[in-house]
């Protein structure tokens, strides 16, 4: 893998996106993360987890004692399509954890470990990998922003660009320099490009139909096609889930 000090070739994601206006502020939507070249998107979500520690499922974060240490057992995966049924939640494109910390006044049940944010868990990243890999032939980029950064220095103030095999993002993801997954990876032909925002705990795609429904047939992956337009931001949560604007949630 090598490590690249022209960032040249990360330019043309700059060049078809959209900038957020923040002026006339409507939310962040795909459109502003990944390029405009693609037939279809997707949300790629990362997962919630069981904390076989906590029994009672109406015990809220919010409760804890400060400073009392919460015992953590990580127990089986759990799908944001199951939440929503047992929730009684539009499964939508917005849909995301903010989803229900909303429902629950603004804190999230103990009994769900939330989905890591800025970074793909290590299970996540494996599974997508062979999927990508199937459709490359040519070698990649990886581009890890500053706020990817484990520290920032001077020489890295625009963050970490990398170039090499696709296999290499796992060398990467135990790289020290910088947090886990990377925050944009695409291929040199640009068939496909992956982005995780330090602020989302999913991850963005845009690509090929086939691509898409190659990502959407893994058991464990939980796809969720979009549009361009669709909000990420976690305000889109309120905005577009009925439920939630009737319990009068900000």
């Amino acid at each position: 893998m090598k490590k690249l000090t022209d960032f040249a070739p990360f330019q043309w994601i700059a060049a078809e996106t959209e900038p957020v206006d923040f002026d006339n502020w409507n939310g962040s939507r795909i459109l502003n993360f990944i390029p405009n070249r693609f037939s279809y998107y997707c949300k790629i979500m990362h997962p919630f987890y069981r904390n076989l520690k906590v029994l009672d499922e109406k015990l809220l974060w919010s409760e804890c004692v400060p400073g009392e240490d919460i015992e953590v057992e990580t127990g089986e995966r759990i799908w944001f399509k199951d939440l929503a049924l047992k929730y009684n939640l539009q499964y939508t494109k917005e849909i995301s954890s903010h989803s229900i910390v909303h429902l629950h006044g603004g804190s999230g049940p103990q009994y769900l470990l939330f989905p890591h944010e800025g970074t793909m868990d290590k299970e996540t990243l494996e599974e997508i990998l062979p999927v990508i890999k199937s459709f490359t032939m040519d070698s990649c980029y990886f581009q890890y922003s500053l706020l990817a950064a484990a520290f920032y220095n001077e020489p890295h103030g625009d963050g970490y660009l990398f170039y090499g095999d696709l296999d290499g993002v796992l060398n990467l993801y135990e790289n020290r320099e910088h947090i886990g997954s990377p925050s944009y990876w695409w291929n040199e032909n640009r068939d496909w490009c992956l982005y995780t925002d330090h602020d989302l705990d999913f991850s963005l795609f845009g690509g090929s139909k086939r691509m898409l429904n190659t990502l959407k047939a893994s058991d464990f992956l939980e796809v969720i096609e979009v549009d361009r337009d669709t909000r990420v931001d976690y305000k889109a949560d309120v905005i577009n889930h009925p439920f939630l604007k009737k319990k009068g949630r900000p």
